[in-house]
């Protein structure tokens, strides 16, 4: 099929979830032989908040960073990533997009304006004075006029379209034209979504929350787009900070969710940022107690500064609970609202994408922690997370198209800065020895589906049978060992959803006692900031039979796979700096890879 002739299909298929039909779809053919690793998620210079942290890297820069090349740091360091990526999207924020960055430029007409001297000063108070202004007018209060400007927001645009269209190296290096729609509740529960398009060509002006703060709104303009050819998705983000709004049973309007809903909610978004600097949305031992890996990389509280410190509650703010609901109202209703893969991104608002916890480069610009100097004297608050995250795509090869596609049918995985390779997949009757074969991505699609994918119903001449599950994984070569594989699935007893957690796959021997599974160990010198491979294992790969199947219940089945312990940054900056770390403040990590989940669904009654 030509592009054309797909951008018809998916225009089509657009407009019939706009009328709230289902579909479950490929957009490719065959099999996807590679893995590819990216960042969806990064502000530069033209995100009003970057400019006010003093950040000035443009995205120029970003790209040409992820690509592998050195760049100036603060203090006359050079800066470099031990291994480029392989896609990028500069994702700045719509809301009065370069603002800030156009009133500091000499001869601007408003630059006698207060809040003009407020950017261009280094002042950090007058520059907060700026971003509080910046969060009232997004907010409709007291609204600033001076920062409205869409012709000035129209050239950032062609500029920040233009520069992604000349680092677009096809087969080499991928990249994408991308906006960051900030919206929130009125109580600030976060529900913030990165749009990315497939292609560059007539792109629309981005969406802001000052057009709406209703995310039914976003993917209303999505749909107008794809009704004329411009495909794009929307990637919600750091659901853990939305107060339970990211996942509540209700739409943003308050109204029960129904099938239209769940049809145009999977179409739109059909993945979820799982993992970034400010925390990972996986689950929380509050939702998952029986779950001895829930409590990681927790950020809870909501940031707001007409709001204050607040914490968002853990229920509808996690995605293994979401999961839960959707399978939960699938049994109950016919429809699932929160049938969506996952990726990773870093959100940094420093325009590089530093995920490297050996190479933290910057986060947010150099007010707010650009030197391991800077970062150490930081209060131990900003030193709750890991330098996260990445998103994995199998594609058959690096071009827009084909990741984009990836993107669509869920083919995806988060992970937390490692590159972990994962391949998951779901069938019938996948033997044992699948794992061990040379064809065995191969046989695996024949015979399955995909992480992403949907197996429905139990086919003919399979009654009575359970799916299989076959799932490997090889370390990062710059990483530590695995640790283990886990799959976790969730399902629908009596009306109850329930998740329950399984090792298929453990790194080293005698793991597996009366007692459980015992910890893989720790080799890390907090000395030194070093550790050695020596337990775990390199690759890990299993074919696993789901042993408590009830063919007439929808489930979901995901893969975790765990390193063994790594240094973190913050031991790395301690050992740089020679100072100790506020106490509680965590010195290793087990870094990780959240897969998409593969789905069940009976047959329908």
């Amino acid at each position: 099929m030509t592009v054309s002739g797909k951008r018809l299909l998916k225009t089509a298929v657009g407009m019939w979830l706009g009328r709230g039909a289902a579909l479950t779809m490929a957009l490719t053919a065959g099999a996807a032989e590679h893995v590819y690793f990216g960042d969806l998620h990064l502000h530069t210079r033209y995100s009003n908040d970057a400019w006010a942290s003093a950040e000035a890297r443009t995205p120029d820069d970003s790209y040409r960073f992820a690509k592998g090349e050195t760049l100036e740091h603060v203090g006359g360091t050079r800066i470099r990533l031990n291994t480029p990526l392989d896609f990028l999207a500069v994702s700045d924020h719509a809301e009065m997009l370069g603002a800030f960055h156009a009133l500091a430029e000499p001869g601007h007409p408003d630059a006698d304006s207060e809040i003009a001297r407020q950017v261009a000063s280094m002042d950090p108070d007058m520059r907060r004075q700026a971003l509080m202004d910046w969060a009232r007018s997004m907010r409709h209060i007291d609204p600033n006029p001076v920062l409205f400007n869409r012709a000035q927001e129209a050239g950032v645009w062609r500029e920040i379209v233009d520069t992604a269209n000349r680092h677009y190296a096809p087969g080499e290096f991928t990249t994408f034209a991308a906006f960051e729609w900030t919206s929130s509740t009125p109580d600030f529960g976060n529900l913030h979504r990165v749009v990315v398009f497939e292609g560059t060509e007539d792109l629309p002006h981005p969406y802001s929350r000052v057009d709406s703060i209703h995310p039914e709104d976003l993917w209303s303009y999505l749909e107008t787009q794809r009704m004329r050819g411009v495909d794009a998705i929307a990637i919600p983000h750091n659901a853990n900070v939305s107060n339970g709004h990211m996942f509540a049973l209700t739409d943003s309007f308050g109204e029960p969710l129904n099938a239209h809903y769940a049809a145009r909610r999977t179409w739109n978004e059909p993945m979820l940022e799982v993992t970034q600097h400010k925390g990972t949305s996986e689950t929380h031992p509050a939702l998952s107690p029986n779950d001895e890996f829930a409590g990681f990389e927790l950020y809870t509280r909501l940031l707001s500064s007409l709001a204050g410190e607040r914490y968002s509650q853990p229920q509808g703010s996690y995605v293994r609970e979401a999961w839960l609901n959707g399978i939960a109202l699938q049994a109950r209703s016919g429809f699932n609202p929160f049938r969506f893969g996952l990726s990773g991104a870093s959100d940094y608002h420093s325009g590089v994408s530093a995920i490297e916890e050996d190479n933290l480069s910057a986060a947010s610009g150099p007010m707010r922690g650009g030197t391991p100097g800077q970062r150490m004297a930081r209060p131990a608050g900003g030193m709750v997370t890991g330098a996260s995250g990445l998103t994995a795509a199998w594609a058959d090869r690096n071009t827009r198209e084909a990741i984009f596609a990836a993107f669509r049918q869920r083919e995806t995985y988060g992970t937390t800065g490692t590159r972990i390779t994962v391949r998951f997949f779901g069938g019938w009757d996948y033997e044992p020895s699948l794992t061990d074969a040379e064809d065995r991505t191969a046989r695996a699609y024949a015979g399955g589906v995909p992480m992403g994918g949907v197996l429905s119903g139990v086919p003919s001449g399979a009654e009575g049978n359970a799916p299989t599950f076959a799932v490997w994984a090889a370390r990062d070569a710059r990483s530590g060992n695995l640790d283990r594989i886990q799959i976790v699935k969730g399902s629908v007893r009596d009306g109850v959803a329930e998740e329950r957690i399984f090792d298929v796959a453990l790194g080293g021997e005698g793991r597996r006692t009366s007692d459980g599974v015992q910890p893989v160990g720790n080799t890390v010198d907090l000395a030194t900031a070093t550790y050695e491979n020596t337990i775990g294992a390199a690759t890990l790969a299993a074919v696993w039979e789901d042993p408590d199947f009830d063919p007439a219940s929808p489930a979901f089945y995901y893969v975790r796979v765990l390193e063994i312990p790594t240094p973190r940054w913050t031991l790395y900056d301690s050992v740089a700096t020679g100072v100790p770390l506020p106490e509680g403040v965590p010195t290793t990590l087990q870094e990780r890879a959240f897969t998409s989940p593969i789905w069940y669904l009976p047959p329908r009654r």
